[in-house]
């Protein structure tokens, strides 16, 4: 979300090497964790499984199809979503989800945070 806020464009072959990286992880989230199971560590739901899939919606939020393409994947998240309640689940993101829409930072505080969204961007 940095670049968006700050108003950068990723670098394509930035922009790749994070996606195939997100991709790897998702992987990884299903094979090592999801398995066959409801839920990442069991049949209910835990903290992990809370923790997972907030760092999900950061990409979702910024417009990313993380779950598309991974039925296991989205069965999982829709099964978080009616553990928590459907309400819930999307007041705990609604602000996130929003991001995107917002205008650039202010041109001071992007300024100030420049240096540091420059090495995130390399």
């Amino acid at each position: 979300m940095g670049p968006v806020l700050l108003g950068e464009r990723v670098p394509p072959e930035t922009l790749a090497s994070t996606l195939a990286e997100l991709d790897r992880c998702l992987q990884l989230l299903e094979d090592k964790f999801l398995k066959d199971q409801a839920f990442l560590a069991g049949p209910h739901i835990s903290v992990a499984d809370l923790v997972a899939i907030t760092e999900l919606m950061h990409p979702v939020s910024a417009g990313c199809q993380v779950f598309k393409s991974r039925p296991k994947l989205a069965a999982w998240r829709q099964r978080v979503e009616a553990a928590v309640g459907e309400d819930l689940f999307q007041e705990a993101h609604a602000v996130l989800m929003k991001t995107k829409d917002l205008p650039p930072l202010d041109r001071a505080v992007k300024e100030k945070l420049r240096p540091l969204a420059q090495v995130l961007l390399q």
